[in-house]
């Protein structure tokens, strides 16, 4: 355990060493010289922290003064930027990070000097005590059951967000006091695309937030929302049923101030409208519903689709629907009929509002674009290649856990 401990403490002080080399040479040129071996050092601190962890508790020569501070740093400062986000945006932050790992990685230093040693590992005399306690081990872990509970929960839900933030290019992002979507601008000329990831069901504030953004002008709004013309769904999703659930609001009852329009008129000029009509609708944005109808997806994702509008429904609550419909999904639903399901539910509508949007530019100033956060990585992938380029990034918090938790929904 000794020769363990030391590798920990060498390893370590060298992370926080070179790290803190990597961080200031950028400050005085370009180079990043010791990137490499600093995530390798710090990969391997991370993986050597967690058994030295739980080895203080049985091991009792080991001094948790000197290490409980290094594994506290090593496990909970990746955290930071995740629980303080406007961190990420602080050029010094990685430099601060740095200079405290090396001022920690002195402890060891101190402490075994204080025991008449001069060196950063520990002496052999230190492990001529027992090795085992049965009162350091309870105690041990009588406090790790508040610690390790809060740390897994943090990494659980830092790892979440780094799964959504990957699946939709950063439009949605988990963070510790909630839910936030992002919405990012794009220009070319004088033309405007906004892309607001949307979900769909949130807090009031939110939608209305957003529905009130949409400013007067040559604007239009490609909404979303899958239409059944042919009644083909027996059972529908009722997203303001799962809102009801769940204490928030459905992204149905979100509504812009504008003027609908039909297919058959997005494709033809703007109508000189007279009177009264054209008063209340000057300098109104349109607004399109830009998306596709039931009977374009296959057989695999109308089942689907019936089967989430069923089983959401019918459930007395909310988590017993989930569970219900993932137990069917688990039946029924194959990996190529998982495939054809994401194909119909993704691609295919991002098709049918990139198509839209090519018509839009060509007769609007601003084209705001409010879809599902997953349709993004795609549409947002098309925008860039027509040549816009990003200007602006906002955020909105969509589900504030706080406020949902203050709601206390009976019926989870």
């Amino acid at each position: 355990m000794r020769s363990f401990a030391n590798l920990f403490l060498i390893l370590f002080i060298a992370d926080g060493g070179f790290s803190l080399v990597d961080e200031l040479i950028p400050l005085l040129s370009p180079l990043a010289p010791f990137t490499g071996l600093r995530l390798f050092l710090a990969g391997a601190v991370i993986i050597m922290a967690v058994p030295l962890y739980f080895s203080l508790g049985i091991d009792r020569r080991l001094p948790k003064r000197v290490f409980l501070p290094l594994i506290a740093f090593t496990l909970f400062w990746p955290l930071f930027t995740w629980l303080f986000p406007a961190l990420a945006d602080v050029r010094a932050f990685g430099l601060l990070a740095a200079a405290v790992q090396v001022l920690l990685g002195m402890l060891p230093l101190r402490y075994f000097r204080n025991c008449g040693q001069r060196s950063l590992t520990m002496p052999p005399e230190l492990f001529a005590a027992p090795f085992f306690s049965l009162r350091n081990t309870l105690l041990y872990c009588a406090a790790s059951l508040a610690v390790v509970p809060l740390v897994l929960a943090m990494y659980l839900l830092s790892s979440a967000d780094a799964y959504m933030a990957g699946h939709t290019a950063g439009f949605m992002r988990l963070e510790p006091g909630g839910l936030r979507m992002t919405e990012r601008v794009y220009r070319r000329d004088n033309r405007t695309i906004r892309l607001a990831a949307m979900i769909h069901v949130g807090n009031r504030e939110y939608y209305d937030e957003l529905s009130g953004s949409i400013a007067a002008g040559r604007i239009v709004v490609l909404a979303e929302g899958v239409s059944d013309a042919g009644n083909l769904l027996r059972n529908r999703i009722d997203y303001g049923k799962v809102a009801g659930f769940l204490g928030l609001v459905s992204q149905q009852e979100m509504r812009f101030r504008g003027r609908l329009i039909e297919e058959e008129e997005f494709e033809s000029p703007r109508p000189n409208l007279l009177g009264e009509e054209a008063r209340k609708t000057a300098n109104q944005p349109d607004i399109l519903r830009a998306d596709v109808d039931v009977s374009a997806f296959r057989p695999p994702t109308l089942l689907f689709l019936d089967a989430v509008g069923k089983h959401l429904s019918t459930s007395p609550s909310f988590i017993k629907g989930v569970v219900a419909l993932n137990s069917w999904g688990e039946k029924n639903i194959t990996q190529e009929m998982h495939a054809v399901i994401m194909e119909d539910i993704l691609h295919r509508r991002n098709l049918a509002v990139i198509r839209h949007l090519d018509q839009a530019l060509e007769r609007y100033d601003t084209v705001v674009i409010p879809w599902g956060a997953l349709h993004m990585k795609e549409i947002e992938t098309e925008v860039v290649k027509r040549g816009f380029k990003l200007q602006e990034e906002r955020q909105r918090v969509s589900i504030d856990f706080l406020k949902l938790l203050q709601g206390r929904p009976d019926s989870l």
